[in-house]
């Protein structure tokens, strides 16, 4: 097979437009093509199928069987953003490919999608626009207590989260105003409690806690609680 070559570039776009319930950016804000010619006998992917989550989006496909077709581009499009526009994402340099994750999305936002060929001098047109929106984020814990069992000790109590599938929990710090920084992390979902040895005495310091299921999904943060060390 032949190396994808990224020297070439679309000159010529076909324009698209399509309404989901809102606007779908036009096809002619398209940046990164990467043929010199758009060849409409060329196949496009169609009939895609997703699988959807929070931090991710599955697609499945069916192979290309043209042997003209070098590969396969991916593009897409945050429609909650401000421009809107169509980006490439990734490119599969075979035509054998039938699947691509996307791992780089955010929690329940709204996403559109499309594909296209390419071979070595030639690229297809668009194929259908896939629209998307991936799942909430799961909440955060409910309870979150901070005191001091002893001088220079701090104890962070939480409840568990109802959500079976939380792994673990972050322990995140920060001295009053600051940035959050990691402080530890406590692993199983029924553990409720960690001990910080570690505050300096006389400093402000705000604690939260983020569960975590086991494929590294972050919950929203748990309500910040804050106390001054004696």
């Amino acid at each position: 097979m032949k190396p994808f070559r990224r020297s070439f570039l679309l000159t010529v776009l076909p324009m698209l437009s399509m309404f989901f319930s809102g606007c779908i950016p036009d096809m002619g804000s398209m940046t990164g093509m990467t043929a010199v010619v758009t060849d409409p006998s060329l196949p496009t992917i169609r009939g895609i199928r997703t699988i959807v989550d929070k931090t991710g989006v599955g697609f499945e496909w069916q192979p290309v069987r043209d042997k003209r077709v070098e590969g396969i581009e991916i593009y897409r499009a945050d429609l909650d953003g401000g421009t809107k526009k169509y980006v490439k994402i990734a490119t599969l340099a075979n035509r054998f490919a039938t699947h691509y994750v996307d791992t780089t999305v955010q929690a329940n936002r709204n996403y559109a999608y499309t594909f296209k060929t390419f071979g070595i001098l030639f690229g297809s047109v668009q194929g259908e626009v896939i629209r998307v929106k991936t799942l909430p984020p799961l909440s955060a814990v409910g309870f979150v207590q901070v005191f001091q069992p002893a001088p220079g000790i701090v104890k962070i109590l939480w409840s568990p989260h109802p959500d079976a599938r939380i792994h673990d929990y972050l322990i995140e710090r920060r001295l009053k105003g600051r940035e959050w920084k990691y402080l530890a992390t406590v692993r199983g979902r029924l553990s409720p409690e960690y001990i910080d040895k570690s505050p300096a005495k006389g400093r402000r310091y705000d604690y939260r806690v983020i569960a975590r299921t086991a494929d590294g999904i972050r919950a929203l943060p748990g309500r910040a609680v804050g106390l001054t060390v004696r």
